[in-house]
């Protein structure tokens, strides 16, 4: 209120030091066409009461310090106070007028934000449902993966699990997480995706590292790209380090028109890896997420670690 008061007097007394210095020019003809523009500014400001204090203080003021007698509230003749009965009639009817679309306008305003805040719920909801499904589908696996008596069948189980997982992960990254249902941050997705495979595989002195910039990639990319990191990451971590205490994987992301993705580690090599640890779902799974990328997939395998690069022509 008090700021609703200050705007709308404040108003009407600068466009009455504007009227002033105007009287040898005007004389006392348009008194008061400077307050129409003052309960316009005040209304559009701070609203209809402002927008009404404008007008009653304005015409006052220009009554008091414009209309002859000048600096009097004097009522010279009869002519002039139909003037003013007009000019505050008129102003009053443009009040009315600006109140009224304010009116409309804040109610379809809080129409909006009524249902944005009802798509808000709907889609928390759908998140949370997707990620109860999400884990309903892995607990599953994770079961019928423990009642397994096959070595072999068990192992492949836990591998699902692992994509499911990945998966997942990126469903999290969606929509609510970042305020587009279209677009995933990659940095975050794919380090968050790192450590939770780190925390489940790694061996005390073996490391995951993450080093991505902040990069923005649509839903659609985004899995691919963390079904990649993620077989290659945890076959890493399976697999390079074996007759190994300790070692690094790193991934690394940058973006340079196009999208240079390398997961490299320092262990024994593939030639020092079993074909059947090598070639497998998990071989083909990157090299059709690849394709499906319309990615670069070179690899460079030495007795000092192995390393994957990846690049993507687009991550939009």
């Amino acid at each position: 209120m008090l700021v609703e008061l200050t705007i709308g007097a404040g108003v009407a007394g600068l466009m009455v030091l504007a009227r002033i210095p105007l009287g040898p020019l005007a004389s006392d003809r348009a008194p008061y066409a400077l307050n129409f523009l003052a309960v316009v500014i005040a209304a559009v400001l701070a609203g209809w009461r402002s927008g009404l204090v404008a007008l009653i203080a304005g015409q006052l003021l220009i009554w008091y310090a414009i209309v002859p007698p000048v600096w009097s509230f004097a009522i010279a003749d009869a002519e002039r106070v139909g003037g003013l009965l007009i000019a505050t009639i008129s102003q009053f009817l443009v009040l009315v007028v600006i109140g009224l679309y304010q009116r409309e306008v804040d109610k379809g305003t809080a129409e909006r934000e009524r249902r944005m805040e009802l798509l808000n719920h709907a889609l928390k909801e759908i998140d949370h449902r997707t990620r109860n499904n999400h884990q309903t589908v892995l607990a599953l696996v994770q079961l019928q993966a423990q009642r397994s008596s096959d070595d072999d069948v068990r192992a492949a189980l836990h591998q699902v699990a692992d994509r499911i997982q990945a998966i997942a992960h990126a469903s999290e990254r969606l929509a609510l997480r970042s305020g587009d249902l279209e677009h995933v941050r990659l940095d975050d997705h794919l380090c968050g995706l790192c450590e939770q495979i780190e925390r489940g595989l790694s061996r005390q002195d073996v490391n995951v590292s993450c080093d991505i910039e902040e990069i923005t990639t649509s839903a659609d990319k985004a899995i691919p790209i963390a079904i990649i990191v993620n077989e290659l990451v945890t076959n890493a971590l399976k697999h390079a380090f074996d007759g190994r205490e300790e070692g690094q994987v790193f991934v690394k992301g940058r973006m340079n028109g196009e999208l240079k993705l390398t997961i490299t580690d320092n262990g024994v090599g593939m030639k020092g890896r079993s074909a059947g640890k090598n070639g497998g779902l998990g071989t083909k799974l990157v090299e059709n997420f690849a394709r499906q990328l319309g990615a670069r997939h070179e690899v460079v395998s030495t007795e000092t670690g192995t390393t994957h690069a990846f690049t993507i022509p687009t991550a939009a």
